[in-house]
């Protein structure tokens, strides 16, 4: 009795498996950059994001090739979205992290979150919506800001006109 592992290909997110190797060789950069650096608290919160995303990145490509989605080619779902709402997104982000030296984190932040939920929301805005996503949006923003500048003492961008 033969044994044969076999690896399904038409259902696999390719496009998936190729942005994970192109993240794992990112990340090893990364790591091999910290090398550099002499002071644990310098390269301790680097070196765990570049092996968290070595680790995620793996997962994907094993899951992928062990049990590719079931169903239906994932093509089907990219051409039922939106490339604007697609393209609008990383645009946003990018001009969010380009102002961030100006803006600093928080406004850089609060403001991009604020959009990009505009962008994003399907359904028809109620009133409490309006009220709640916009306040969530705020309070996640800030809790980032409180966990890396306070607690993980990671340098953010204050802002230059704010200096």
């Amino acid at each position: 009795m033969k044994t044969k592992l076999e690896v399904k290909t038409e259902n696999m997110d390719k496009g998936g498996v190729v942005v994970a190797l192109m993240l794992i060789v990112v990340a090893i950069i990364a790591l091999w950059d910290t090398t550099h650096m002499v002071d644990p608290d310098s390269f301790m919160f680097p070196r765990a994001v570049a092996v968290s995303l070595i680790g995620f990145s793996t997962l994907f490509i094993l899951i992928q090739i062990i049990a590719p989605y079931a169903g239906t080619n994932d093509e089907e779902g990219l051409a039922g979205g939106s490339n604007l709402r697609r393209t609008g997104l990383v645009s946003i982000m990018v001009v969010s992290s380009a102002l961030m030296p100006w803006l600093g984190f928080l406004i850089s932040g609060v403001v991009a979150f604020i959009v990009i939920m505009l962008l994003a929301m399907y359904d028809e805005w109620t009133p409490r919506l309006r009220l709640v996503f916009p306040l969530v949006g705020v309070a996640i923003v800030i809790g980032f800001y409180f966990l890396f500048a306070k607690l993980l003492l990671v340098p953010l961008p204050v802002g230059a006109i704010f200096e």
